[in-house]
């Protein structure tokens, strides 16, 4: 469980904001300067592709302009103060990806699932409601805080309230797949819109009910996947197995590739190109699975010693 210090929601600084002067100061922007970035709308964001996979449309990323992205980052800290469930790891201090799938073993059965473009199905109406209903904001300072944190009816891809303003929207429907993991004497973790479910009974029937929950919100649950008592497993890009952590193949192949580019490059300034990508997959690679440190201490060895040779600071 986070150590960190966290508030009730009735105690957080973004509850029951009661007028648009109000809203602006927790933000940190005059009122003139909210008004005229709500006006704005949409046109505060920079839409970009972000990448490209072949015979694929390029996924779009919408990104905050400056002044609109300080607000988001203010936001989304002061949301993050406040309380959340045991089961959500992302968003939260203290809590990541790596704490997600410590949450399981793989001794049990086990199913996991997400939902199919979250933030752009992630509907304005929820995250309106939840300003409405849970941060108890009268409808003209709701209107105006999700004009803020929205894209054309949706969440922002590149949003940086996005991903913990997703979880609030969406609370009640998490809530109820974790209820139906309890009742079923199961563990239940969100990491974003990556759901797992770890017990006895997490079974294709359990995963059946939780695609029907999440219908009912409006979004659809793609990627499911089971796993029996002892099968190896992903979860948050980690591999869980009967020994504990490891970092899973796909990872570890692309380290080996470029490893290889790296020993293969005939000169300093190539290896020097290959080596803090490859340093820095191999340093996340080292915390999911620690055997993996002698790679990386040597990795940095290298790099340092290039650097020596070539007498670069």
């Amino acid at each position: 469980m986070s150590t960190h210090k966290r508030v009730p929601l009735k105690a957080s600084a973004l509850f029951r904001l009661t007028s648009p002067r109000r809203l602006a100061n927790i933000l940190m922007v005059t009122p003139t300067a909210l008004e005229r970035l709500v006006r704005w709308g949409d046109e505060n964001y920079l839409v970009r592709p972000l990448a490209q996979v072949e015979g694929k449309a390029p996924r779009m990323i919408e990104e905050p302009k400056p002044q609109l992205k300080l607000i988001h980052q203010r936001f989304a800290r002061l949301l993050a103060q406040i309380e959340t469930p045991d089961y959500l790891h992302s968003g939260v201090k203290g809590r990541s990806y790596i704490t997600n799938a410590n949450a399981h073993t793989a001794d049990k059965a086990c199913i996991k699932l997400d939902i199919k473009k979250f933030f752009p199905s992630s509907s304005s109406h929820h995250v309106q409601r939840f300003f409405e209903d849970v941060l108890e904001y009268p409808s003209d300072v709701a209107a105006r805080a999700k004009q803020l944190f929205t894209y054309d009816g949706h969440l922002p891809t590149g949003g940086n309230a996005s991903t913990i303003l997703s979880f609030w929207a969406y609370k009640p429907m998490f809530d109820e797949i974790a209820a139906l993991a309890v009742e079923r004497g199961c563990e239940f973790t969100v990491y974003v819109d990556d759901m797992s479910i770890t017990g006895v009974f997490a079974n294709r029937k359990c995963q059946q009910a939780a695609r029907k929950i999440i219908a009912r919100y409006g979004l659809k649950a793609h990627k499911a996947k089971s796993f029996s008592p002892g099968q190896p497993r992903v979860l948050t890009g980690i591999a869980k197995t009967r020994r504990g952590r490891e970092v899973p193949h796909r990872r570890a192949k692309g380290i080996a590739e470029l490893e290889q580019v790296e020993a293969a490059a005939s000169t300093v300034e190539d290896k020097m190109k290959v080596l803090p990508s490859l340093i820095g997959k191999l340093s996340e690679a080292a915390i999911v699975d620690p055997s993996w440190t002698d790679r990386k201490n040597a990795a940095v060895h290298r790099r340092r010693r290039l650097k020596v040779g070539t007498g670069v600071g």
